[in-house]
């Protein structure tokens, strides 16, 4: 075999792999463009299916589970019971109090009922892209980025649950000189996170609790891996690139000492850039009755910002940089 031949074989070889990782997909839920808050200036929200957390409040409960489903807007429908008919699997009942329930273990996702729907009452959430996709889509936004000092944010559920996915994503933003940020749990195996941090600028890091029992109690993981994780990324990040955000949530971890030893717990991680706490809020409840679960915190109220002042004081008088997110 001649040089030539080698270096043609290798040539197809490299163009191949081009190829499979352009068609490589992922599982998405939601694009939101032209938004802010997410990092620097105007950026574009890749939302990714697929969590390991159940959090109580989690304002996305359509981003858990790593397939597609279907939603159902109760105040859009109007009882024609189309949906009924269309589907062949016998999975939609109605009901006196609620309007339509779907049989989860009937329903197969199929997609017949949204189609047959003609009140935007019935949606499928979550559909398969590739990153060939979403580059296209992103370029069509690119001035806005470049002009504002903005990019991409990856954000989920859990977006380094598709770590395949997600690291060769940002790869390719990467490699068109886009800024690029994370939304992450921090729950994710080392190996995952090594493989992505090289190709992120921002990390928004959640710390949802200190005590490991309440973290079980209202997320279902322990938080052992993302402490475990966040030493790691401190430990190998060369400039400041990680925000902590930390959902404030009444009666989870309210408490002014609890606040206080979260603080004094990240006070040790030089590689933070600051806090950022999150205002409970109550935007995604609708969301669980639409996909037939319970929400468990539906008599919590919402907090003002106002009230959280307090927080950014005793930040201040620990040594930490604390700041109340308005969204």
């Amino acid at each position: 075999m001649t040089i030539s031949d080698r270096k043609h074989i290798l040539q197809n070889n490299s163009d191949n792999k081009t190829e499979e990782i352009k068609n490589l997909k992922g599982m998405i839920f939601d694009i939101k463009r032209f938004a802010t808050g997410d990092g620097p200036g105007i950026r574009g929200l890749i939302f990714l299916k697929g969590c390991p957390l159940s959090c109580k409040w989690c304002a996305n409960p359509e981003s858990q589970k790593f397939r597609s489903e279907i939603i159902y807007y109760k105040n859009n429908c109007v009882g024609c019971g189309k949906c009924i008919k269309s589907c062949q699997y016998d999975a939609i009942n109605e009901d006196d109090s609620f309007g339509l329930v779907t049989d989860q273990a009937k329903c197969v996702n199929c997609g017949d009922c949204v189609e047959a729907c003609l009140h935007d009452a019935r949606e499928t959430v979550g559909e398969e892209k590739s990153i060939e996709d979403l580059l296209n889509l992103i370029r069509k936004d690119r001035s806005f980025y470049d002009n504002s000092g903005g990019g991409i944010t990856l954000t989920g559920g859990e977006p380094l649950f598709q770590c395949e996915f997600t690291v060769e994503l940002l790869k390719a933003f990467k490699r068109e000189n886009i800024h690029t940020a994370i939304e992450t749990t921090g729950y994710t195996s080392q190996e995952c996170l090594a493989a992505a941090v090289d190709y992120l600028d921002l990390i928004f890091y959640d710390f949802k609790h200190i005590d490991d029992d309440k973290h079980q109690e209202y997320t279902g993981v322990s938080n052992q891996i993302i402490k475990e994780n966040l030493l790691w990324l401190n430990n190998n990040l060369k400039e400041e690139k990680i925000i902590i955000r930390i959902p404030y949530i009444p009666g989870h971890n309210s408490a002014v000492e609890t606040q206080k030893r979260m603080y004094k717990y990240l006070k040790q991680f030089d590689k933070i850039k600051r806090i950022e706490i999150m205002p409970y809020h109550r935007l995604g409840a609708a969301k669980y009755e639409g996909l037939g679960l319970d929400y468990e915190l539906k008599e919590l109220e919402p907090v003002k910002k106002k009230d959280l002042n307090h927080f950014v004081e005793l930040g201040e008088k620990i040594g930490v940089k604390v700041r109340i997110d308005s969204k």
